[in-house]
Order: structure tokens, then sequence, then C-alpha cells
């Protein structure tokens, strides 16, 4: 009986054990993830400020974004100088590949890996490389910059976010691009009128124009970035649709 009292404290202790342990756990990696994101300004990102284009380290297992979301930008072409340390991905499609993208499938945002290094007769060995982007607003198109490296200690953030200048955010073009996807939205009835989502995206509007960052005004009415890039995308898209008519 004495053997049997004495596991059953065992067990409860090693159980009591895990589960702070996996408590303790959880809040460090939500801790470590509330502050992984890292955002640039747009004329930083550019090269028309006097900081120096943002540097963007690679660890091993650890992938980092670039995200052109909050300026409602779609890339339209990628140069990666030094393609023998790192994979390049995007959302969506890229101009000059062989073929024309779809209307509403621009990428708006990169992703980079670090790989084994490759070994290419033409290019010398180097641990670092240039990348360049261009990027097609409403108004024009943006050239952006950004050193990569490869390192071996941890990631200081997962998420790069080109913003746009105080400027341009208060001339509203962000929120006229997701107004201009939610008519498009409802003409091809991905949603309806009366529908929750649709208040929900009224309000997310609502809380950016009031000067609510993007990320917050979609945590705080319940949508995601994913649907607030679709958005972003058939505006875009309609835009492009009004400038070949005129």
């Amino acid at each position: 009986m004495k053997n049997i009292l004495q596991k059953a404290v065992l067990i409860s202790i090693s159980i009591f054990t895990v589960i702070s342990f996996t408590s303790i756990s959880m809040k460090v990696i939500a801790a470590e993830m509330k502050n992984s994101v890292k955002r640039i300004n747009n004329t930083v990102a550019t090269g028309n400020s006097e900081s120096e284009i943002p540097l963007i380290k690679l660890s091993p297992g650890y992938g980092v974004n670039i995200s052109f979301i909050p300026t409602g930008e779609i890339v339209e072409k990628v140069w990666l100088d030094n393609p023998a340390i790192a994979s390049l991905n995007v959302d969506g499609c890229l101009s000059g590949l062989g073929k024309e993208c779809e209307s509403g499938n621009g990428a708006t945002v990169l992703h980079l890996r670090q790989i084994k290094p490759l070994h290419f007769k033409q290019l010398p060995s180097s641990n670092s490389s240039l990348l360049t982007v261009v990027a097609r607003g409403e108004d024009k198109r943006r050239v952006y910059l950004f050193q990569v490296a490869i390192v071996d200690t941890k990631p200081n953030f997962h998420t790069i976010e080109i913003t746009p200048t105080q400027e341009e955010f208060n001339t509203n073009r962000f929120p006229k691009l997701i107004s201009r996807g939610l008519e498009v939205a409802q003409q091809q009835r991905l949603i309806t009128e009366d529908s929750r989502l649709m208040k929900r995206v009224e309000n997310f509007l609502i809380s950016v124009k009031a000067g609510e960052h993007i990320n917050d005004a979609a945590t705080i009415n319940g949508i995601s970035l994913q649907l607030v890039n679709h958005l972003i995308k058939l505006g875009n898209t309609q835009a492009e649709s009004y400038e070949t008519i005129k």
C-alpha cells in the first residue's frame, strides 16, 4: 500500500512538473512571437534615407518573410544576386517568368530561407547577397533593396513588414484599396452585405482610418491578414482596370 501511494505521489508530481514546464514554455514562446515582427518604413527600404538598407539574417531552420501588405503594393520582380545561400518563394505570381499573371494573383509576401551553400563556378563564394524587389503600388513603382546574410544565431524576428510613410497613410490609399477589394468581393459573391464577415471588414476599415495599425486592427475585429491580403489584390485589380479604361 505504501509503495502504491509513493508511486501515485511521484506520478502526480511528474504530471504537475510537465504541465508547469509546458505552461512556462508556451508563455516564453508567446513572448518571443509577440515581438517577432520588424516594421521598416518604405523610405528606408528603398534607400531614400540616411539609414543603411535593411539587413536580413537567415538562421538555420528559420525562414524570414518580407510583407508588402501594409503598403498595398504588388511584387513584380525579384533578384537574389547570390542564389547559393538562400531559397526564395512568393505567395503569388511574378511577372517576367514566361507566363502572364492572372488578375488578383500578384505576390505580396516573399519568403527567404537559408540553404546548405551551393557551389557555382561562375559565382564567387560569399555568405551574403543583395536582394532587389520591384513592387508596384496604386500610383507608382518602387525598387526595394535588402542585404541578406546567413548566420548561425537564432533570429530576432520572422517577418519584416514594409510600411508606408505617414504622408501616404494619411491619403487613405490603403483603406481605398480595401474598399475597392470589398466591392469586387461582393460582385463575385465572395462576401454578402448582411454577413458577419462584412461587418467585421467594415469595422476593420474604421479602425485603420482612425490610425490603428493594420495587424492590430485585424486582430481587434477578428479578420485574418490573408483576407486583408486578398482584398488588397482585388482592389489593385480594379484600379488597373480603371486605368485601362481611362
